[in-house]
């Protein structure tokens, strides 16, 4: 029950802070899983934003003349989710102009908990109080007394 040792990760609080109304461009690289010479295909989702899909590449993303060649600054399609295929990358923009702290993540959900997913917090000055009952859902919240 203990998986073995990923050579191809690393360890990290996972939180990215970017400034307000800021451009953020992401390069989803795709590399082995945790076997040699498998790699599989990973839906990564952004919670609190749409992005621009820049484009699609096989191999290792370098930012060399191929691969900007490869990127549609013109007329990207926007999603919240998109593949990232085996041994491939996929990169992305977006505006931080949603005040939060959000989820991206592989949507393959035991691969999040592998550690496949991070989280961006933008303006989170700009968020104020959150009401007390903002968690409280179903049967899980406690009735108010008014």
């Amino acid at each position: 029950m203990i998986p073995p040792l990923n050579p191809n990760s690393t360890t990290g609080n996972r939180v990215y802070t970017f400034l307000y109304n800021s451009t953020v461009d992401v390069v989803l690289q795709n590399a082995n899983a945790l076997s040699a010479n498998v790699s599989e295909i990973h839906p990564w989702h952004l919670h609190g934003h749409d992005f621009w899909v820049l484009g699609y590449g096989e191999g290792k993303f370098t930012g060399g003349h191929k691969d900007e060649a490869r990127l549609n600054l013109e007329n990207p399609p926007l999603r919240n989710t998109v593949p990232v295929f085996p041994y491939g990358w996929t990169a992305l923009r977006f505006v931080a102009n949603n005040p939060g702290v959000w989820a991206f993540h592989c949507h393959i959900e035991p691969h999040l908990h592998m550690g496949m997913g991070v989280v961006f917090a933008e303006a989170v000055n700009l968020v104020g109080k959150v009401p007390d009952d903002t968690l409280m859902c179903g049967l899980t919240a406690k009735p108010r007394k008014d």
